[in-house]
């Protein structure tokens, strides 16, 4: 919200700043019951050993959450209240996580087929539903608080939700261990305490107040075709040209994250319970990348944080490849291996914290009020071609293992990870610095 907006209307800017740090702190917590890359991973790996079928298992939700914003995005251009929006598509799809609970629980997991399919619906419906949300989501977010306040709300919001995080991985390392409940039951829990987060996320939603699109701006977007706008936009504005640059290169991590998990649970023979641990560890990571990068916003900027966060994530692909690559490390030192996994799904952690204040923050710093869904729209479905990767992932391994060691083939998913990370930082740098409000 502008500064004359805060001072118009004080009360609102507190409210709708506690209902954005407490969807954020529920819905993250939620998130943290079911990470893709372990939990889900985890349960996927109980009904296949495919690994293009684990594959789509990790990336489905993201795929699912980003793909459809550039229709999302256009769903809301030039509409001057958002909020319906947001609203109606959490309402239907937040309780798929119920229903895969309900699902694990009375069929026992009898038929795994069709199980896996199942889950693999559930989460995109999940996710498909929360991503026709997010952009009108995000425009409400920049509408009703400052770049600061903006940036200040997220990083408490998500702060609290990570603290929250590391009780869901406590509870989840518990339900997984041998001592807790039998298969499928234990999953059937964890969904079931999902969905809960996610239901107390949707309440503070209803709270927030939104701020509409003014009638200047109104008139001038409801005049304007969204096609030509983004064709305009994609062709004519370099720093989204190279935003979206970056975004690809570093979003290719996705297809060496997608089976950290599965790679050193093989290579060491590791069981359920250690899922939990990796939870504790990612929501750890997240806790500490909050901390620093929501400093760092508050500080400098978005693209401060997009390219500290960026150098951080270099390490996670480089990590994996030096256990990969070095079989001694794992057959003489499982636990420095186990320990350097640890150390990449906290890196893994923080950098996805990082989104939101970097590569999610930076276009609503920069883009003119009337694209600024457009511009959330277009980043984040170009992200999520890119979160395809784990699908790629899945291809190159289950092709490379049937001529070579599979610790070969994990070093070369892994490397081309490391690559591509690395040229996404040098190009991340060339982004100018966005003017900040107070």
């Amino acid at each position: 919200m502008s500064t004359i907006n805060r001072e118009a209307y004080p009360l609102d800017a507190r409210r709708n700043f506690i209902a954005f740090c407490m969807d954020l702190t529920t819905a993250m917590a939620g998130l943290s019951f079911v990470p893709a890359t372990i939990v889900l991973v985890g349960l996927a790996s109980r009904f296949t050993e495919n690994k293009v079928l684990l594959g789509v298992v990790a990336m489905i939700g993201s795929v699912s959450w980003l793909l459809p914003q550039l229709f999302a995005a256009r769903m809301v251009h030039g509409k001057k209240h958002q909020r319906p929006y947001m609203v109606i598509p959490l309402v239907i799809g937040r309780n798929t996580y119920l229903l895969m609970a309900i699902w694990l629980y009375v069929t026992r997991a009898q038929d795994p087929v069709l199980t896996l399919w199942l889950l693999i619906g559930s989460v995109a419906v999940f996710f498909i539903t929360d991503s026709l949300a997010s952009v009108a989501w995000f425009d409400i977010l920049s509408r009703v608080l400052s770049a600061r306040a903006r940036g200040r709300s997220l990083a408490i919001g998500s702060f609290i939700g990570l603290i929250a995080g590391i009780g869901s991985g406590l509870i989840v390392e518990r339900v997984l261990s041998p001592s807790g409940p039998p298969f499928p039951t234990n999953y059937a829990v964890i969904f079931l305490c999902a969905w809960v987060c996610f239901q107390s996320s949707s309440i503070a939603i209803l709270c927030i107040k939104e701020t509409p699109m003014s009638e200047q701006e109104h008139a001038h977007t409801a005049e304007s075709n969204f096609v030509n706008n983004l064709l305009t936009v994609v062709r004519t504005d370099r720093v989204m040209q190279r935003l979206i640059l970056a975004r690809v290169f570093t979003g290719i991590e996705t297809m060496a994250a997608a089976f950290y998990v599965v790679f050193i649970r093989e290579r060491l023979g590791l069981g359920d319970a250690i899922l939990g641990v990796f939870s504790i560890a990612s929501v750890a990571g997240g806790i500490l990348g909050t901390a620093f990068f929501g400093w760092l916003a508050d500080r400098r900027g978005s693209r401060s944080v997009i390219h500290f966060s960026v150098a951080l994530q270099v390490i996670a692909p480089v990590l994996a490849l030096t256990v990969a690559a070095f079989p001694a490390i794992p057959t003489e030192a499982p636990w420095l291996a186990t320990g350097f996994f640890i150390v990449v799904i906290a890196i893994n952690g923080a950098v996805g914290q990082a989104g939101l204040l970097g590569f999610q923050g930076y276009p609503l710093d920069v883009a003119p009020e009337r694209y600024r869904a457009m511009y959330v729209g277009v980043l984040n479905s170009v992200s999520g071609v890119v979160s395809l990767t784990p699908l790629l992932g899945g291809l190159l391994l289950e092709a490379l293992t049937k001529s070579a060691t599979s610790a070969t083939a994990y070093s070369v998913v892994f490397a081309i990870a490391a690559v591509c990370v690395v040229a996404g930082m040098f190009t991340s740098f060339g982004l100018p610095k966005p003017a900040r409000s107070k």
